[in-house]
């Protein structure tokens, strides 16, 4: 059984440290445990440790006060120990009340073990189940009451430090994606990119991210390519190729194979407006990615491709109904988050795109009014 550490002990204001660097979709995931902390405790003041490369996302949350960078990207270079001896003074600067590690690494919990906490009393909590020998150096474990049967979405989990903090923890609904904080200049921008991109102001527009991490969790390019005729020979929308500066050649090879101009994005959308952007889109099609999960919090509808991840655990949260995960029933999938490379991938090659055009349209006829960020 999970102990418990209720906050309201602690003070009228307490302060709480959230700490989960990586990865973008791990992120999102944990946005509504903030919310949720922030409705609780009007009065709290909350940080987040985030790797440096999404301080600007996590800065966007109107819950969040403070936000540290960890250089994750520096380690080996010169840099690094500079900018984690900034931050480890920025840990000790002030008291926390509580320290949530809600990544469950080795290193999670060594930068959580090293924030200054305002008393004994003060938990360091985290989950039961975290990796590398992490749950050693909690003061507090969480369990996660699940079974391969029924596991819980990671939402979910990230909700369970709530209890742990003397709060009743509320099944999560869509609500608590609430919209980041964007003004009248972060929309003019994004207006200035999709005219860049070839778009006419208010145009609808379909987004393709045919991108991810990990070779074991993409969708066939061509499979994209044949998507984008299908949708073009509809009459439909037309499609809005998405990506970073890595990804820029797979973005050209999927455009110049469908024969016709494809309008792209690679790369040039600040990481922390990509949000404000996808919610513009009438629909997101893409693969398991952090994408996605943007695109589900901006209250867009979707389309997204499983096979190796588990869309139980790690699938966009929110209606089913406007987010629809294509996924084949195989019993070897899933095989696992961190699966880099398969010989065969017949998860994703057997989801055909004849299947993805039905499911769009689908998704186009019954998406509900606009998404939470438009204009």
């Amino acid at each position: 059984m999970t102990p418990r550490f209720p906050l309201s002990a602690a003070s009228s204001s307490p302060r709480i440290l959230i700490v989960k660097p990586s990865s973008l979709g791990d992120i999102l995931h944990a946005f509504p445990l903030a919310t949720a902390l922030k409705k609780s405790f009007p009065q709290a003041k909350i940080d987040w440790v985030a790797n440096s490369e999404f301080v600007s996302l996590v800065r966007r949350h109107p819950a969040i006060d403070r936000v540290l960078a960890f250089p994750r990207r520096d380690f080996g270079r010169g840099s690094f120990f500079g900018k984690m001896a900034n931050l480890l003074s920025a840990l000790r600067e002030i008291p926390y009340d509580a320290v949530l590690d809600a990544q469950g690494l080795l290193r999670s919990a060594l930068l959580a073990r090293m924030a200054r906490r305002s008393g004994q009393g003060s938990p360091l909590l985290g989950f039961a189940s975290a990796r590398e020998g992490a749950p050693f150096l909690y003061s507090g474990r969480i369990e996660i009451p699940e079974t391969p049967d029924a596991p819980f979405h990671a939402v979910r989990r990230n909700l369970l430090f709530l209890e742990a903090l003397g709060v009743s923890a509320k099944a999560p609904s869509p609500k608590l994606w609430e919209s980041l904080c964007y003004g009248e200049e972060d929309q003019t921008k994004v207006s200035e990119l999709l005219k860049e991109a070839g778009f006419l102001p208010g145009e609808p527009f379909i987004v393709l991210h045919p991108g991810a991490r990990r070779e074991s969790k993409r969708w066939p390019s061509q499979y994209f390519s044949e998507l984008i005729q299908a949708l073009s020979r509809g009459g439909h929308p037309r499609p809005l190729l998405v990506g970073d500066r890595g990804e820029a050649p797979l973005l050209d090879e999927i455009a110049a194979r469908t024969g016709r101009a494809v309008p792209q994005l690679s790369g040039g959308v600040p990481l922390d407006l990509l949000p404000l952007l996808l919610s513009r889109a009438i629909l997101f099609i893409g693969n398991d990615s952090g994408p996605l999960h943007m695109a589900a919090l901006a209250g867009t509808p979707t389309l997204s491709f499983f096979g190796s991840s588990d869309p139980r655990r790690t699938g966009p949260f929110g209606d089913t109904q406007r987010n629809h995960v294509m996924r084949e029933p195989l019993s070897c999938s899933p095989c696992g988050d961190f699966r880099k490379f398969c010989a065969h991938m017949t998860c994703q090659v057997s989801l055909t795109p004849g299947e993805a055009y039905r499911q769009a349209l689908r998704l186009l006829e019954e998406q509900a009014p606009a998404g939470a960020f438009r204009p």
